[in-house]
């Protein structure tokens, strides 16, 4: 599988980072990392994601907050958002947030995967 998509991974477990980290450079995408909402938005602002992996639950600013801090910047585009949380009750938050899928942690790295492709842009996944 060769991508080429630029995918920002904000999330303040650095366990979870690494491991998703891996798995998605694997997979052949470009990947940078946050480990909190303030510096993802950061990244977000210079890099101009295909695809923002975001966790919902962080200290300080949370995904959440993150996602409307997107939302309502009219000098960023706002990529695709997958939101992850341990915590099945964010679902539904999530999306109606604006968050284009949600996986329930832990997931497999298939689901993963799976969803990434799902949200893409076509032009993004070739």
């Amino acid at each position: 599988m060769s991508h080429e998509s630029k995918i920002v991974v904000i999330d303040d477990d650095r366990g979870i980072v690494l491991g998703v980290q891996m798995r998605l450079r694997h997979a052949g995408f470009d990947v940078s990392v946050a480990y909190d909402g303030t510096e993802g938005l950061e990244l977000i602002r210079s890099q101009n994601p295909d695809l923002v992996l975001l966790d919902v639950q962080m200290p300080n600013l949370d995904g959440l907050a993150v996602l409307k801090c997107l939302r309502e910047d009219p000098d960023v585009v706002t990529p695709p958002v997958i939101m992850l949380s341990a915590s099945l009750q964010d679902q539904q938050t999530a999306l109606d947030a604006g968050a284009h899928y949600f996986l329930t942690k832990p997931y497999r790295s298939s689901d993963l995967i799976d969803a990434i492709a799902s949200v893409l842009p076509t032009s993004a996944s070739v």
